[in-house]
C-alpha cells in the first residue's frame, strides 16, 4: 500500500514540480527586479542630483555669540546679515530648503542634520562643546574661515576649534593684493566634476589662514592665474602643503568640510559654479557614498609632452630617440612642409612605438583671418602631407600664435581631426570645449618663457618643470611641457628633457599619454554614467558605457564616508573581472577597477555593507 501511495505522489511530483518551481523562480526573480529598480537613485556627475538619503534637514546658523563679537568690536553688523541674507537667496535659487537657528538650538538638532556655520567669528565655550557633541553624534558640518576665533574674551588664532575638528595644523594669517585662484582636487568627494573642472577665481578682501596637515588631503589649493605655481606671500612660494584652502573629514559619526575663505567669496561666484559647488556638498553630507571617475579612466595623474617642430628639424630625431629609450609617450606637431624637406627623419621617428605625429600647419605662417584656400592647405592639406609620409592617421592640430577661428573650426572638422591644443585654459581636463573636438587645456610654463624671457639655467628649469608636474598631478589635472626642436631639443638642452624623462620613469603614479589617447579617453569617459542604489544590505553601483567601443580598465574612486564599513565587491555578471586596487579606511574610500566595459552595456556592482 505505502508502496503504491508513493509511486503515485512521485508521477505527481514528475508531472507538476518542474512547473510549479519554474513558477516560484520567476515570482522571485521579478519581485528582486522591482524591489531593486524601485530602490534610490544617484546619478554623477553631469547633472549632480541634489537628494537627501537621510532625510536629513538643513540648518543656517545665526551667531548670537557672532553678533555680540562683532558690536563689541566696533564692526558693522548689517554686513553679517546682509551675507547672510544674499547666502540664502542663492540657496533658494537652486532649490536648497534651510531653516534658521541659533546656538541654543544646537543639542536638539536630530543627529542626521546639517549645519552651515558660515563666518561665525565667535562662539561661547558652551556652543563649542555642543558643535562638537553634534558632530559625534552623527550630524554634519559645513563651516568656514575664522570659525570661532573669538570664544570667552579670548581671541584664538587659527582656532583651537577648527584645529579639533579638522586636524589641522595653523601656520599663519595671510593678506596678498593680487588675485587669487584655486583648484579642485578631481577626486575630492565634494569638487568631484569631470567636465566642470576648472581654475576658480577667488575674491579676497581679507586676510585668510593658512594651515598643514600630516593626514588630510586638501580638496583645492591656492594658486596663480597660470595655475601653475602656488602665490607667492612674502616673495616666497607657498608650499604645496600649506598651499589648501578647502577640506572635508569625519569627526566622531559625522562628517565636515571646511574651507578657510570668508562668505563673500561664495557670493562672488557666478550662480552656476555656486550651485555646483553646494549641491556637491550637500551631496556629500547627506548621501552614503559619493562617486568620481578616474579623469583620465584607467590613471588618475598624467602628463602630456609635446614638441613644435619648426627649425631645427633634425633635432626632432635626438628628441624621439629619447622618448623612445625611456618608454616616454609623446606627440610631435609637425610643420608639414619641414616634415616633406625631412621625409626620412619624419618617417623614421613615426614608426617608434612611443610617438604620435601631430600637424602644426602646413607652413607655420598666420591661419586667422585668412582666405578659404588658405585655411584648407594649412589645416587639411597639411595633414594629407603628414599622413601620406608616415602611413599614420594623424589626429592632433597645434595651431600656429595658438589661434583658432570659426572657419578653422570648419576645416578642423571637415578633415577629420580629433583634437586640438591651443592657449592656456582655466578648465583642467581634455574638454570638448568646440562640438567635435577635444581640447589639451595648456598648463606647463613654454620653454620660450624659461630660456628667452626668463634666461634660466638648466637646472632652474628642470625643478620648475618637476614643481609644475608635482602640483598640477597631486590634484589630478593635466600638466603640460610643450617644448621647441630649436630651444629644448638644440644642443645640450636637451639635457633637460633626459633628465624631466628619468624623474617620470621613477613616479610610476604618472602616466605620460599622447595627444590622441587622452582626447580618446575625454571622449569615452564622458559617455560613462555611475548610478548607485541602495537597500539595507548592499550597494549597488550601475555603470553605463554608452561608447560603441569597449573600455579597458575603467577606473572610480568610491566615498563611503557615510557607511561604517563595505564588504568584498563583486559583478552581477561572473566574467567581468573588478578589482579593488586600493582602500583608505581613515577617509573611507576605495578605488575600484573594471576590466573592460562591453559596448553599449551596463553592469552592477554588489558592495555589501553596515
Amino acid at each position: 500500500m505505502n508502496m503504491y501511495i508513493l509511486s503515485r505522489e512521485q508521477k505527481v511530483y514528475n508531472r507538476y514540480g518542474p512547473l510549479v518551481f519554474f513558477y516560484i523562480f520567476l515570482f522571485i526573480v521579478i519581485s528582486g527586479t522591482i524591489f531593486y529598480y524601485l530602490l534610490p537613485n544617484t546619478k554623477i556627475p553631469s547633472n549632480i542630483l541634489f537628494s537627501t538619503e537621510k532625510n536629513s534637514n538643513i540648518y543656517i546658523l545665526e551667531s548670537d555669540e557672532t553678533l555680540k563679537f562683532l558690536q563689541e568690536t566696533g564692526y558693522d553688523k548689517n554686513e553679517y546679515f546682509e551675507r547672510l541674507s544674499e547666502f540664502k537667496r542663492r540657496l533658494e535659487k537652486i532649490g536648497i530648503k534651510y531653516d534658521v537657528i541659533k546656538e541654543s538650538d544646537i543639542d536638539s538638532l536630530p543627529a542626521t542634520s546639517t549645519i552651515l556655520a558660515l563666518d561665525i567669528f565667535a562662539l561661547s565655550k558652551e556652543s563649542s562643546g555642543a558643535i562638537l557633541n553634534f558632530l559625534k553624534r552623527g550630524g554634519n558640518l559645513l563651516f568656514n574661515y575664522h570659525f570661532a576665533y573669538f570664544q570667552n574674551k579670548k581671541i584664538y588664532q587659527g582656532s583651537k576649534l577648527i584645529e579639533a575638528i579638522t586636524g589641522l595644523s595653523y601656520i599663519k594669517n595671510v593678506k596678498n593684493k593680487k588675485g587669487l585662484f584655486f583648484i579642485p582636487k578631481i577626486l575630492s568627494p565634494i569638487m568631484l566634476s569631470n567636465e566642470n573642472a576648472k581654475r576658480y577665481d577667488l575674491i579676497l578682501y581679507d586676510s585668510i589662514p593658512l594651515f598643514e596637515s600630516k593626514e588630510n588631503t586638501p580638496d583645492a589649493i591656492l594658486t596663480n592665474w597660470a595655475v601653475t605655481s602656488t602665490p607667492m606671500f612674502d616673495n616666497k612660494k607657498v608650499p604645496m602643503k600649506q598651499a589648501g584652502i578647502v577640506w572635508h573629514g569625519l569627526y566622531g559619526k559625522g562628517s565636515w568640510i571646511y574651507f578657510s575663505f570668508p562668505l563673500y567669496s561664495f557670493l562672488d561666484m557666478p550662480l552656476n559654479e555656486f550651485e555646483l559647488l553646494m549641491k556637491n556638498i550637500i551631496n556629500y553630507l547627506n548621501e552614503s557614498v559619493s562617486l568620481a571617475k578616474y579623469p583620465y579612466l584607467d590613471t588618475k595623474k598624467a602628463v602630456f609632452i609635446s614638441e613644435d617642430t619648426e627649425y631645427k628639424y633634425e633635432n626632432l630625431k635626438r628628441y624621439a630617440t629619447l622618448a623612445q629609450k625611456y618608454g616616454i609617450d609623446t606627440t610631435l606637431f609637425c610643420v608639414a612642409n619641414l616634415a616633406e624637406q625631412y621625409s626620412d627623419i619624419t618617417k623614421e621617428v613615426a614608426a617608434f612605438s612611443h610617438i604620435e605625429i601631430g600637424s602644426h600647419s602646413y607652413s607655420h605662417t598666420k591661419i586667422l583671418g585668412e582666405n578659404e584656400k588658405k585655411v584648407e592647405k594649412e589645416i587639411a592639406y597639411s595633414k594629407k602631407v603628414l599622413e601620406d609620409i608616415t602611413g599614420e592617421k594623424v589626429y592632433g592640430f597645434r595651431p600656429p600664435r595658438e589661434e583658432i577661428d570659426e572657419k578653422m573650426i570648419f576645416w578642423l572638422k571637415e578633415s577629420g581631426y580629433l583634437y586640438t591644443m591651443e592657449r592656456s585654459k582655466d578648465y583642467l581636463l581634455p574638454k570638448e570645449e568646440i562640438l567635435g573636438l577635444i581640447t589639451l587645456p595648456r598648463h606647463g610654463t613654454d620653454d620660450y618663457i624659461y630660456l628667452i624671457n626668463l634666461d634660466w639655467d638648466k637646472d632652474a628649469i628642470l625643478n620648475q618643470i618637476i614643481y609644475e608636474t608635482e602640483l598640477l598631478t597631486s590634484f589630478n589635472a593635466l600638466y603640460t611641457l610643450s617644448i621647441h626642436t630649436h630651444l629644448l631639443s638644440y644642443k645640450n638642452n636637451i639635457d633637460i628633457v633626459e633628465k624631466f624623462f628619468k624623474y617620470l620613469q621613477t613616479r610610476k603614479d604618472i602616466k605620460p599619454l599622447k595627444g590622441r589617447d587622452l582626447a580618446i579617453r575625454a571622449k569615452q569617459l564622458k559617455n560613462i554614467d555611475l548610478f548607485y542604489k541602495k537597500n539595507l544590505k548592499n550597494l549597488f553601483v550601475n555603470i553605463e558605457n554608452r561608447n560603441d567601443t569597449s573600455v579597458k580598465n575603467f577606473t572610480f574612486r568610491l566615498y563611503w564616508h557615510n557607511l561604517k564599513k563595505i564588504g568584498k565587491i563583486r559583478s552581477e555578471i561572473l566574467n567581468i573581472k573588478v578589482e579593488e586596487i586600493k582602500r583608505d579606511k581613515k577617509e573611507k574610500f576605495s578605488d575600484i577597477r573594471v576590466k573592460e566595459l562591453k559596448p553599449n552595456s551596463v553592469i552592477t556592482l554588489i558592495i555589501p555593507y553596515e
